[in-house]
């Protein structure tokens, strides 16, 4: 009877430690989803991490002057139409209305644009001799107006405006299950400490089970994600983009390494911890 009482306590105490692993591990991982998905500074570091403020810079005055070559405007007139300094202040615009569901977006100046495309052209125009006219006038407008709508549709992204929204929509959900997550590896810790009759060093050993397991699971699937490149396998025709949204992804699975990495050093320690107390116990 005695060994069966026995049996059962250890079934009961690791069966606890069991519980205890997975609420730790969900409570790091919506902790690891607070700081990057559901974060505006997170997704902003991203964007000068993987230089794309510069990358797209370069893509929008490249598409500007194929848009103009049509009108007999050749490369280099336009290249510098539109500036590294406006991209990022529209931006980082667009992505704090992401995640500001009652912010609105526009670019903060179209008449900036349309300026500096008609005065390239006319100067273009002046130092080749092309007389004005009104068709050549109407001309550059049209160009003008043109290079705003291309600018726009590579600030404007659609589908990150609706990423954003959907993600904040649950920020506070996600906030509540952490402390319930967190609330309970506490109690979970506490049954345990209660069963195991306040020998620490017997907690310390089930703690270290339990941030090693715990830590194990975040670092194994992004490991594996990583190592098969998945990553690079995006279909996305904008480089300017697709360096961007690996690195953003690439940095978010890194992040669930470092922490599970972290979590299986606190197990590593605790384990220590344990066989130190133990011998101090036993050594009285």
């Amino acid at each position: 009877m005695k060994k069966s009482g026995h049996l059962m306590k250890t079934i009961s105490r690791y069966f606890i430690a069991f519980l205890s692993s997975v609420f730790l591990f969900a409570f790091l991982i919506l902790l690891t989803l607070r700081l990057t998905l559901f974060s505006e500074g997170y997704i902003e570091k991203q964007a000068v991490k993987a230089d794309y403020y510069s990358e797209l810079t370069e893509e929008i005055n490249r598409q500007i002057e194929n848009s103009a070559l049509g009108s007999n405007i050749p490369e280099g007139v336009l290249h510098q139409s539109i500036s590294k300094e406006l991209v990022k202040k529209d931006v980082d615009a667009y992505f704090k209305a992401m995640y500001n569901t009652g912010t609105k977006y526009s670019i903060s100046n179209e008449k900036e644009i349309q300026t500096t495309v008609s005065t390239a052209i006319s100067h273009y125009m002046n130092e080749k001799g092309i007389q004005t006219t009104p068709e050549s006038e109407a001309a550059v407008t049209g160009l003008s107006e043109n290079a705003v709508k291309i600018y726009k549709g590579y600030v404007e992204l659609p589908f990150l405006v609706s990423y954003g929204r959907k993600v904040m929509n649950y920020k506070s959900t996600l906030v509540i299950f952490m402390v319930v997550c967190g609330v309970l590896w506490a109690l979970l810790s506490f049954s345990l400490y209660s069963s195991l009759r306040g020998y620490v060093h017997r907690l310390f050993r089930y703690w270290a089970y339990v941030w090693v397991g715990s830590g194990l699971m975040m670092l194994v699937a992004p490991a594996i994600i990583l190592i098969q490149g998945t990553l690079t396998r995006l279909g996305i025709q904008s480089k300017a983009m697709y360096d961007f949204i690996q690195t953003y992804l690439s940095s978010f699975l890194w992040l669930f390494i470092v922490v599970g990495a972290v979590s299986i050093v606190a197990g590593i320690i605790f384990g220590l911890l344990s066989e130190v107390k133990r011998k101090q116990l036993f050594s009285v």
